[in-house]
């Protein structure tokens, strides 16, 4: 190739010595973030209680939102799915025989 480089690789990204982010770097700026921030809310945490209550009573339904699920926890969000009365649109294909996927074919080039 003559272009002087030593592979697609090497001029491409791919792995080179002493690229990229150094191992645990951002993990440990997080870890310390999170304990600084974490001391700055116990401490300041009346505050912040207070103000929180103050728009709740005003009607700001996210701060008294807030104020429920931190005072009594989420509550839980539940999906009820009822497939006994539907037909799923997918016919699991790996059970079929080769004449069944065969038949299936055909009805569906039919309609098409």
């Amino acid at each position: 190739m003559g272009h002087g480089f030593e592979s697609y690789q090497s001029m491409r990204g791919g792995y080179r010595k002493g690229a990229g982010r150094k191992q645990g770097f951002a993990a440990k700026n997080a870890e310390e973030a999170r304990r600084i921030l974490s001391e700055m809310v116990l401490r300041e945490i009346q505050p912040i209680g207070a103000a929180l209550l103050k728009k709740a009573k005003k009607g700001d339904i996210a701060a008294a939102r807030e104020l429920f699920d931190r005072a009594f926890g989420r509550p839980p969000q539940t999906s009820k799915i009822d497939l006994s009365d539907s037909v799923l649109p997918i016919p699991i294909l790996s059970g079929l025989s080769d004449s069944e996927l065969e038949t299936i074919l055909e009805q569906k080039s039919g309609q098409l």
